[in-house]
């Protein structure tokens, strides 16, 4: 079995407009790791951010819509109320829409937080992604750092080398921002080139979930 998590971060529209109904169509899962940014920030950009209804909609086609905190700040430098502040903020922001409280988790900006673990734990996450690119093996690695291979640009050999090492107990998480990407097109990954991944993914056998169903199954 070659299990691939697939996962996005940031909540931009290219996300709902261009990925999920590619997703839908070839019944791929798939997490969308949710963060609102600053107000500044998000007032700036909020024609690319994605809100309530999008958000909504893509839990109702059964992707799993997680938290990547409110402000995306870089965890390691937050105290625990800071920390705390955040996830909650998120999580009520989510659940206030009608979106079930998340048991997945996105550091931003990629590296693992440790300090941020046991508010983590107590508010009921089940697994926490982190950017350090290797397998994760559910039954040897800590779900409170999952490993993963971010895509950006569009260099597939970037792509075909990480999905290359997903065999049996070994899964790989892909991590992809938008397709393309307005907000901060440095992890630009052009659609086209998207809907090449994914049409290989498929093709080649590989079985395509969020964190939540390999987590839970």
């Amino acid at each position: 079995m070659k299990n691939i998590l697939l996962t996005f971060d940031d909540a931009v529209t290219s996300q709902y407009g261009l990925a999920a109904p590619l997703l839908v169509q070839y019944g791929f899962g798939a997490t969308f790791y949710v963060c609102r940014f600053p107000e500044a920030w998000r007032e700036r950009h909020s024609a690319h951010l994605l809100w309530a209804e999008q958000l909504k909609a893509l839990h109702e086609m059964g992707f799993e819509i997680a938290n990547h905190t409110w402000n995306h700040p870089d965890l390691r430098q937050c105290g625990e109320a800071a920390v705390c502040h955040e996830l909650d903020s998120l999580t009520g922001y989510l659940t206030a829409i009608g979106i079930p409280a998340p048991v997945s988790f996105a550091y931003p900006g990629g590296p693992f937080a440790g300090n941020a673990v046991p508010a983590l734990k107590r508010r009921g996450f089940r697994s926490a992604r982190s950017t350090e690119q290797r397998t994760f093996n559910r039954k040897r690695d800590d779900w409170m750092n999952l490993p993963s291979f971010p895509i950006q640009g569009n260099n597939e050999r970037l792509f075909l080398n990480a999905v290359a090492r997903a065999d049996g107990e070994e899964a790989v998480c892909l991590v992809f921002h938008g397709t393309p990407e307005y907000v901060h097109p440095w992890v630009n990954t052009d659609f086209p080139r998207f809907a090449e991944y994914m049409y290989y993914l498929k093709e080649n056998g590989f079985r395509v979930m969020s964190v939540r169903d390999f987590l839970t199954e």
